[in-house]
This record gives structure tokens, sequence and C-alpha cells, in this order.
């Protein structure tokens, strides 16, 4: 193996070398000259060098970095490597992100959006979550069908309004409704079959109408 020359107390050089070893967090590296080294990326050096690769090192007395690769050879899926936190700042302009094959992000234990204001499309979209809380002012929901499937359901509002063309509701089990007060206002038919029909009044129950039949 031909050693690396000193460059202790000149000046820092640049060089083009190709990478054939990875150790850890080092790479070794042979230079257009045949010299070898073990060098470490740069912080600027975003894509993650491989096995390989043309990079562009600098050399400074016994230091020495990786600064960029310069050319992939082998097709093999890139990697952008930053340690440590990132903040990416645009004070002017907007971020744009388009991808041919899809998009996957793994954000770890969290995940923040905020936005005045966020629009998304989707032809399909399927969520899982453990536990879902939405809060705000008003909701709005436009949908040609809605299937709503729950082994509990409970829904409380201090005012409720649901408006129908029409209407069917089954119960399999059994059924209670509790109420204050309860008025039905039916413009044609009314009609209530049952096995057994038990109708009590503390106090008075009327029956009014033009012809009443029983039995």
């Amino acid at each position: 193996m031909q050693e690396a020359l000193n460059f202790i107390d000149s000046p820092a050089v640049l060089r083009h070398a190709q990478i054939n070893a990875v150790s850890g967090e080092r790479f070794g590296v042979v230079s257009a000259q045949g010299h070898r080294y073990w060098l470490k990326t740069a912080m600027g050096c975003l894509l993650h060098p491989a096995v390989g690769d043309t990079v562009l090192i600098t050399l400074a007395g016994e230091d020495g970095y990786i600064l960029s690769v310069l050319e992939r050879t082998q097709q093999q899926p890139s990697q952008l490597r930053v340690e440590g936190d990132v903040h990416l700042s645009l004070p002017s302009g907007a971020l744009s992100i388009k991808t041919r094959d899809g998009l996957s992000a793994d954000t770890g234990p969290m995940l923040a959006l905020r936005a005045d204001h966020a629009v998304a499309h989707f032809t399909e979209a399927q969520v899982g979550v453990k536990a879902l809380s939405v809060t705000g002012e008003r909701s709005d929901h436009y949908w040609n069908e809605r299937n709503d499937s729950a082994i509990r359901h409970c829904e409380k509002a201090v005012r409720h309004t649901a408006n129908y063309s029409q209407s069917r509701r089954e119960v399999k089990g059994h059924e209670e409704l509790t109420s204050g007060s309860l008025r039905q206002r039916v413009d044609k038919d009314w009609s209530l079959r049952g096995e057994t029909l038990d109708l009590f009044a503390e106090v008075t129950v009327a029956v009014r109408g033009e012809r009443i039949k029983l039995g």
C-alpha cells in the first residue's frame, strides 16, 4: 500500500478520490495519485458517500475531509445525512417537493404541522390511529355516500337538528328514549305495531279524532 504524503504545515489542497472502503463513520479513499487516506465527511457533505463513489476531498496538515460526492457509478439509493437538529428556513418563496414514486416520512415520536390554511387532495386515503382527538369551531362534511361502523357510539350536543328525505332505523335489540317532553307530528299516516302495547300516564290520556277505532 502506498502511504499518504504528509501535509503538515502545508496549505489545504483539493483532490479527486474514489471510495473503496467504509469503517464506521470513516471512509477509505484512493486519490488520483494513488495515495490512500481514511477520512470522515464534512458537515456540508449532505449526500452520504458509498463505496465506488468519486468524491472531492480536502487535505490540510494531518486532517482531511470528504467535501462532496461528485459521481456515483453504481445505481443505488441516495442518502442525505445531517447530524443533530436541522432547521430549514425560507425567508421568501415557497418549498415544493415532487416525487415520481411517492413520499414516505418516519418522524419517530412526533409530527407537528402548523399552517394558516391547508389543502390536501387524494384519490384514496387510509388513516389508522389508536386515539384521535379533533377540536375546532366548525366542521363541514360533504359525501355522496358515507358508512359509519362502531362498537360503541356516543353523541352529545346542546342542540341537534336532522333533515332527511327518507329515514329508516332498525334496532335489533332494546331501544329506550328518555326526554323532558316529546312531540311528534305526522302529515299523513302513522302506524304502530307490536306484540304488546302499554300506555301509562300519571294524569291524562287523550285521544282525539273524527273517527276512533279500537279493536
